[in-house]
């Protein structure tokens, strides 16, 4: 299929409300696909029932009634054999929202709350996200968004998926949360930004610590699972114009390995919510002001007897009738000043509106 034929299928498909996903994993050239024809997608209400499941998974930050966790299960697998021409699919079209323009100001005096916390001793490490929406123009095509991310961030993971449950989101991320297959499975800890304008990337105290800060947990939680990993890093990755400092933990798991169960154990990591882990969590729902959804949540596809490839949902958007919201965060520590960080997110952002077009 041409391009422009993919293109076609898949807003074609989010128009007739289908529960779909098609994917492309960092490095390779052609997309994977998944949709689910009969009956509902599974929802679930806990990481751990991820235990044995087969399907792409599409996980929130928090499990809510508003934000299932989704398992589409893989019906069709080839978009070439996609039928789009069933009429009575098509959904009607919703109301659009009506969306509250974020301000400067309003980020200052969040950054305030939150950096208070972590100069008090509270907390040692917490995420602040803001979200921007832009017009939906009448040109804009999801399917032809998702081929231009593809092409342009080759070495991230990128995806466009639809459910009736969830709506549209769009996304490209660099960060694993869980991969592998039978004996050889992978984790990495990714924490830290820069947005060099050369090759050459320095890295001051505080992404140093950020990063050391996400490591030890990753490792802390691992080793629970009576898991000795084997340790790289921490290097410098390259995301679009981004860079970020990585570790990766290589790690053997059971013969029947209870991925859902671990899961559960490193999501939300620190990358995206703080340590400590439940108390940042907690103090990110009562005081962040907006619901994440499937931002820093994570997803792909999930196989017990195959491959799977989970990703953290970073880099990202929710397309809805009439607008784009895109969402990005930084993580903060005592040492953190606000220019900054609102700086950061303002450079995150750019990577998802660099192809709206």
């Amino acid at each position: 299929m041409s391009g422009k034929d993919i293109s076609l299928v898949l807003d074609a498909l989010i128009e007739q409300d289908a529960c779909f996903a098609i994917y492309r994993l960092p490095g390779e050239q052609e997309p994977r696909f998944v949709m689910q024809t009969t009956d509902d997608p599974l929802l679930l209400h806990d990481f751990e029932q991820l235990n044995e499941k087969r399907g792409f998974v599409i996980a929130p930050f928090r499990i809510t009634p508003a934000s299932p966790l989704i398992v589409i299960h893989p019906d069709c697998t080839e978009l070439s054999e996609v039928d789009t021409n069933v009429a009575d699919k098509s959904r009607e079209k919703s109301v659009a929202k009506k969306h509250t323009k974020y301000r400067k100001s309003d980020y200052d005096a969040l950054f305030q709350q939150f950096h208070k916390s972590l100069l008090n001793g509270e907390i040692m490490k917490l995420v602040l996200s803001r979200s921007k929406t832009l017009k939906r123009e009448d040109t804009f095509s999801p399917g032809q968004s998702f081929l231009r991310a593809a092409e342009k961030y080759i070495h991230s993971f990128v995806y466009l998926f639809h459910t009736p449950q969830s709506g549209t989101w769009l996304g490209s991320t660099p960060e694993i949360l869980l991969a592998g297959s039978q004996n050889e499975w992978q984790t990495v800890a990714l924490a830290g930004t820069r947005f060099p304008n050369s090759g050459n990337v320095s890295w001051d105290d505080k992404n140093l610590r950020e990063q050391h800060l996400v490591t030890s947990y990753i490792l802390k939680q691992l080793t629970s699972f009576q898991i000795s990993p084997e340790i790289n890093g921490p290097y410098t990755v390259k995301a679009g114009s981004l860079a970020h400092l990585r570790t990766d933990f290589s790690f053997s798991l059971p013969d029947n390995p209870k991925t859902g169960t671990l899961l559960k154990t490193l999501h939300p990591t620190p990358a995206v919510s703080g340590l400590p882990k439940d108390k940042a969590f907690q103090f990110i729902l009562e005081h962040e002001g907006y619901d994440r959804r499937y931002y820093t949540g994570f997803l792909g596809m999930i196989d017990p007897l195959a491959e799977t490839n989970l990703y953290v949902n970073l880099r990202c958007m929710q397309i809805e009738k009439n607008s784009l919201t895109l969402f990005a965060g930084s993580g903060l520590l005592s040492s953190s000043t606000c220019k900054d960080e609102w700086k950061e997110t303002e450079q995150k952002l750019k990577t998802m509106a660099s192809i709206v077009k």
